[in-house]
């Protein structure tokens, strides 16, 4: 569902991502208590995190005036839990902890809003990913003590992929190539309750410069190999195939990569990422990309109930530390594109 608000709020998304309200909010109406919550639930991760904020209004204070003060972002304490439901009988309740993301390598960017501390809310009992005859829901459950309100939010787990070409558990067989109109094919069972698929790879390469040899410096680069590929249902277990341009992964490299005719590269590895997200993920990106239209208003999708903000699933399975193809070097320095970026062996 969605909900048009008429005040700007600020929210910040964990990761990377609101049952709503059918009212309009004024900004000069009488203080009301807004819930800011996001959350994405991982089966493949051993923690999960929820962020908690609330939304500040005030009719005689500029909004800016406050924004870098802590007690305007955060609530002094909250009782947060999670219920477990398995095919609809609660089998678990979990009691999340106020973390801050600063001490466990979870910063938050600086800027004009505090972020001097970046408390987050931390489930460290594992998500069960739904199966073939097995649902589990997750229920979260957020009561400030100290005005008894309460807002909630549910989301279903999802199932994960099985991934057969062109990488699979066993091996990896990502081979690009120069030639016009070359593709590289995708083949992979879907995950029960999954809406869009996403790929990634993030290549590792290490760099140096001929004039100083012994400084190496090891950079990232993503190619986004396939992007919100929508699943054929929700109810998994489908066969779906495409395939992707070989070219996108030398256009990746040319676009991180100066070119420069002091420095050498070599590679050494990379990871695949799969990122599987829930339907009411999907819609939350959809409604919030950016306008080309004349109406620059947008609606603001929430699935939680007495707040604004986002509780749901995403699956992401992960290849890590792959070695890449023995044609892969000599295919780099074969490209018009990437050929002058200085790999070797």
């Amino acid at each position: 569902m969605q909900k048009t608000t008429g005040f700007f709020l600020i929210l910040v998304l964990i990761m990377s991502a609101i049952t709503a309200c059918d009212n309009e909010i004024s900004v000069a109406a009488n203080w009301e208590e807004v819930v800011i919550v996001y959350g994405t639930l991982n089966p493949e991760q051993a923690k999960n995190y929820v962020r908690i904020q609330r939304a500040y209004l005030d009719e005689s204070i500029a909004a800016l005036s406050f924004s870098n003060t802590q007690d305007s972002l955060y609530y002094d304490s909250l009782d947060v839990k999670i219920e477990e439901y398995t095919n609809g009988k609660l089998t678990n309740v979990f009691t999340l902890s106020k973390v801050n993301g600063n001490d466990i390598g979870m910063p938050k960017d600086s800027g004009i809003f505090y972020s001097e501390n970046n408390f987050l809310y931390e489930l460290s009992d594992p998500i069960k990913a739904s199966i073939s005859v097995i649902d589990y829901d997750y229920k979260l459950i957020v009561r400030n003590p100290k005005t008894g309100h309460v807002c909630t939010g549910i989301t279903r787990s999802l199932g994960k992929p099985e991934v057969s070409d062109p990488i699979n558990d066993i091996y990896s067989n990502i081979a690009v190539n120069v030639q016009k109109d070359h593709t590289i094919l995708f083949r992979y069972q879907e995950g029960k309750w999954v809406r869009s698929y996403s790929f990634v790879m993030d290549m590792r390469i290490e760099e140096y410069n001929i004039n100083n040899p012994s400084v190496k410096i090891e950079k990232i680069v993503r190619w986004n190999m396939l992007t919100d590929l929508r699943t054929i249902n929700l109810q998994g277990f489908n066969i779906n195939k495409t395939n992707t341009q070989s070219a996108n992964f030398f256009y990746s490299l040319a676009g991180a990569l100066d070119v420069n005719p002091n420095v050498r590269r070599r590679l050494i590895d990379f990871d695949v990422k799969v990122y599987g997200i829930s339907d009411d993920f999907n819609t939350y990106i959809s409604v919030n990309k950016p306008s080309i239209g004349i109406v620059q208003k947008k609606p603001e999708y929430t699935n939680m109930t007495n707040a604004l903000g986002l509780f749901t699933s995403r699956h992401i399975k992960t290849f890590k530390n792959q070695t890449f193809n023995a044609t892969t070097l000599a295919q780099i320095n074969l490209s018009d594109i990437t050929k002058n970026l200085g790999f070797i062996e």
